[in-house]
């Protein structure tokens, strides 16, 4: 009996034990779904950002943050895949963002891309580049799969005569210029210059010169149509750029953003239909100047405008038809809810089409790093977009410039820079030279084309990283993770030194003695590391940037902080050496009400 019983425990553990153990791994392979804790109802750990480049939407970006979950994914992070590591999301999207599958798992088809036209978009309006450093990019913008350069000069353009006045302090010189082009040709680069003509003219319109041609006298970023003097500003700008660019096959012309319209005085006596007319007649007349001098040149313009115009009803874009071609951009992480059917069949009116993603710029307007995570799900999903309205309407997409923007506009602060962003840039290519990134990719980018030591972070990491890479530009790459680690000890030294120096503290000079021994100590050591970072930024933008970037940035982002540091450690320093006796409470003049006295103010004062 006992036997027979061991005999059918025995056969009974072999046929379960399997099988349960089959179902483990099976659920071990599905925790992520089984065991879930992100549903899209729970947002009580969610991190809410705004988007880039100001559209008509009103959403908001939605990322849970786990800490336990990305604690335990960061333990060994050299092991990790770059989109399972921790991130804190920093960048814009304007849309409800659900968990992303890894990358190899998006298997939606993509555009045909071998044919397409791949530019990389230089924004020289802020940070713009020594010619050096183009000696060393350019070629490796070549092995990255890149095929031209859509260059924004704003006025690093080295105008002359009477415009001479537009050029910044440190602008480009003609000779600069005709470098930059050389370098282009010999790296197989072609050139397409943009020079605004309507709307994002504020490095033009801000001077006193020229504040008479704006279109709302109080805002400098629109020229006006009502004046014939803007069109001799803009023909003679035109003729300059044409003129340093005698080969170009491309010129793009702007045009996006025109906020305000029909608003100037001289308006009212020319014979413009409604806003549409206006911004029609305007970029045809522009237009088919450029034509006359260079018949032969492809013209392009930023679509928001012409789709504000179809979407109104105007029916008299056939001439915009026949003489530009349409950048169509957005910077989203999901590019594929962003334009409808309808949309599409508009624009398939055009001859061609082009699509414009981001590398850098697009994360919000005081950002200092460009992650790769945000900016490749961009450029993927614009690949499956195009292959959905280039299948279903039948547009006919030739080519994608890969933004990058250095300031949202001119009177903005700088946001990422471009050799910190290359990186980011090199994914972005390279999802479009292969269609999608998959593992192999992954370490080929990140190890060989950008020689890592490890493979690049795709969201910002929770704790302070180093990386080493031998990139054209890395020096800056590297500078922006010590940034991001310095910013980490102040945030914990900071922390515990405003539990026990608090603003009251110093207006009372009132102090725990013992307290602020111990803050004082860790102030020291944060006071110099942020000297070292201070003189180590200073000397690395030297060998990229003009002797003004650095001085901008670091009072955008880090003098505040540094000053604030300086000031707790004067503040401990001088009461320690004073303050041997305390008040009896209550502290002296700190007994009466807080009283505050209301702004007088009418909705006029804002207007």
């Amino acid at each position: 009996m006992l036997t027979r019983r061991s005999l059918r425990r025995n056969l009974a553990l072999g046929i379960c034990l399997p099988i349960t153990l089959f179902s483990l791994f099976v659920i071990h392979q599905k925790r992520d779904i089984v065991f879930s804790e992100h549903s899209v109802q729970s947002v009580e750990n969610a991190h809410f950002s705004r988007s880039k480049r100001l559209t008509n939407l009103d959403q908001f970006t939605i990322i849970s943050n786990d800490a336990q979950r990305l604690h335990a994914q960061y333990q060994d992070p050299y092991n990790q895949m770059s989109y399972a590591v921790p991130f804190v999301n920093n960048f814009n999207n304007q849309r409800q963002i659900f968990p992303f599958p890894p990358i190899q798992h998006r298997l939606n088809p993509v555009i045909e891309t071998k044919t397409l036209e791949r530019f990389v978009h230089l924004d020289l309006k802020g940070a713009a580049p020594k010619l050096d450093y183009y000696k060393q990019l350019f070629p490796f913008l070549k092995q990255l799969g890149a095929t031209g350069l859509l260059i924004e000069y704003e006025d690093m353009f080295p105008f002359t005569g009477h415009l001479s006045i537009i050029k910044h302090g440190f602008a480009y010189s003609k000779n600069d210029v005709e470098q930059i082009l050389q370098l282009a040709k010999t790296n197989d680069l072609k050139v397409m210059p943009l020079l605004q003509v309507y709307g994002h003219l504020e490095y033009v319109l801000k001077l006193k010169e020229f504040m008479h041609l704006r279109e709302d006298r109080r805002y400098p970023q629109v020229i006006t149509p009502c004046l014939e003097e803007s069109y001799k500003l803009l023909f003679e700008m035109i003729d300059q750029m044409l003129s340093l660019h005698p080969t170009i096959p491309y010129l793009h012309m702007g045009c996006d953003e025109v906020y305000y319209r029909l608003v100037h005085p001289q308006c009212v006596n020319l014979n413009f239909r409604d806003e549409a007319d206006l911004f029609i007649r305007h970029v045809t007349r522009v237009a088919k100047y450029v034509k006359s001098k260079r018949p032969d040149i492809k013209l392009f313009i930023w679509h928001d405008m012409i789709s504000q115009l179809i979407n109104s009803g105007s029916s008299n874009t056939t001439e915009l038809i026949d003489l530009v071609i349409p950048m169509v951009w957005t910077y989203v992480d999901d590019v594929n809810p962003w334009f409808d059917d309808g949309f599409w069949m508009r624009f398939s009116m055009f001859h061609e089409v082009w699509v414009a993603s981001s590398f850098k710029g697009s994360s919000g307007e005081i950002t200092t790093m460009s992650y790769i995570g945000h900016h490749q799900r961009n450029q993927q999903t614009w690949l499956e977009t195009m292959y959905t309205a280039s299948t279903r309407h039948r547009v006919n997409f030739t080519g994608i410039a890969v933004t990058g923007w250095s300031r949202y506009d001119h009177m903005l602060s700088l946001c990422e820079f471009l050799p910190s962003s290359i990186p980011s840039l090199a994914y972005a290519l390279q999802t479009i030279v292969y269609g999608r990134i998959n593992h192999v990719q992954n370490t080929t980018i990140g190890r060989t084309l950008l020689g890592c030591d490890r493979v690049p972070f795709w969201e910002k990491p929770i704790d302070s990283i180093y990386i080493s890479c031998t990139f054209p530009g890395h020096e800056m790459y590297e500078m922006m993770y010590q940034h991001d680690a310095v910013l980490h000890q102040y945030d914990e030294t900071m922390s515990f030194v405003r539990l026990y120096v608090t603003d009251l503290h110093l207006r009372q000079n009132y102090i725990h003695y013992k307290r602020s021994q111990e803050c004082l100590q860790r102030l020291y050591y944060l006071e110099e590391q942020m000297l070292y970072f201070i003189d180590s930024f200073q000397r690395t933008c030297s060998q990229f940037f003009t002797a003004d970037i650095a001085p901008e940035w670091l009072q955008t982002y880090f003098m505040k902080k540094f000053k604030e540091v300086q000031s707790r450690v004067n503040f401990i320093e001088r009461a320690l050496k004073n303050q041997s006796a305390w008040s009896q409470r209550p502290i002296s003049n700190n007994t009466s009400p807080i009283v505050i006295k209301r702004r007088n103010y009418t909705i006029n004062n804002l207007l």
